[in-house]
């Protein structure tokens, strides 16, 4: 019991900070419009998209516009909701970082597994190097309870790797105020979280630091069915070029459990994959009934980390070069789950790859 409720406590830390603070922002944008009807409301959350989409440089400019719409309806409520967009805003746009916080780390890493009915980090953890070697992550699930509990907070996934960045979406990264902080506070000589654009695909590749990478994204997350363990995959090969480009060792790795930690809405698919294509995740999940956001605790999440592949190093690969290594990755992938499904607990499980 203290051992989930420890979890429970560690979940509270660190899920929130990505799951609120998109709700908070656009929520206190509406409210700050409220006074003004519909088209204050409209204008306020236009305001809100331009400072996800537009430079740093020009959001005070939105924020002013926010703030003078709230005061100009002589509504407290609208004015405070104002500032709190103003300052949610703040924390994405300033410069420089907070202070690194390593208890946040040893905290989660110490606890969150408890949460769950059974956690667990296997597979051919000695044949990763301590240098470029790509970790790919499958499947995402709605919350990447895998990525999270057995790689950027677990010891002995990143001792296995010597150093390693864990890359994200970028406006996860970069535009989410609760989740940039934790990023900033779990940073580490050893660890780091960082955007998976292109950008930064290829400033930490080029150094040669262990990535680790959840190449289904949100496409993963939309198609995303409780029980049942797909990912997204066959369309999903611009890091291959890059491990090609870089000289990487590929090594697939799958979370088993990862299926059961929510139920989703699984309607409207083709819109939503049309949508998750464009970056934009849409996804509705509910998870454990007393704090749906959360997963379910009946979950397992047991992840395995496949061997790695030796991949050429090619500063070109061509589209051959690349269709070539996807397969065999492709190939890895389904190899790693048919041959630990057993060893799981999940013997007549079947990945279907899209």
């Amino acid at each position: 019991a203290n051992a989930f409720y420890d979890g429970l406590l560690a979940h509270l830390l660190i899920v929130p900070a990505w799951v609120i603070p998109p709700g908070l922002l656009f929520g206190s944008l509406a409210v700050a419009g409220a006074p003004l009807g519909f088209k204050g409301v409209v204008t306020t959350l236009c305001a809100g998209v331009a400072l996800l989409q537009f430079p740093k440089k020009l959001r005070p400019g939105f924020c002013l516009l926010v703030l003078f719409m709230a005061v100009s309806s002589y509504k407290t409520y609208a004015i405070l909701a104002a500032i709190l967009a103003s300052f949610l805003t703040f924390l994405v746009t300033r410069s420089g970082k907070i202070a690194r916080h390593p208890w946040l780390f040893d905290f989660v890493s110490s606890r969150a597994k408890g949460f769950y009915s059974a956690t667990a980090l296997r597979g051919a953890l000695d044949d990763i190097r301590p240098s470029k070697s790509f970790l790919g992550f499958h499947p995402h699930g709605c919350l990447c309870a895998g990525f999270t509990i057995n790689g950027t907070f677990n010891p002995d996934f990143i001792r296995a790797c010597k150093r390693v960045f864990f890359l994200c979406d970028p406006v996860l990264r970069h535009k989410n105020p609760g989740f940039q902080l934790m990023a900033e506070a779990y940073e580490a000589e050893d660890r780091a979280i960082e955007a998976c654009d292109a950008p930064g695909f290829k400033k930490h590749m080029a150094s040669g630091v262990n990535v680790a990478f959840n190449p289904g994204g949100f496409m993963d997350a939309t198609v995303f069915k409780h029980g049942k363990d797909v990912c997204v995959l066959k369309s999903k090969k611009g890091f291959i070029k890059y491990c090609l480009q870089f000289g990487y060792r590929a090594h697939p790795v799958y979370t088993f459990g990862e299926c059961e930690t929510y139920y989703t809405f699984t309607g409207l698919k083709k819109l939503r994959m049309k949508l998750a294509g464009n970056n934009v995740p849409a996804v509705a999940f509910l998870g454990w009934p007393l704090l749906p956001f959360l997963p379910r605790p009946q979950s397992k999440i047991l992840t395995y980390v496949g061997p790695g592949i030796d991949m050429p190093q090619i500063d070109s690969p061509s589209q051959e070069d690349v269709e070539r290594w996807h397969k065999v990755y492709a190939e890895a992938l389904q190899r790693l789950f048919d041959e630990n499904k057993a060893a799981a607990g999940y013997p007549n499980a079947k990945l279907e790859i899209l």
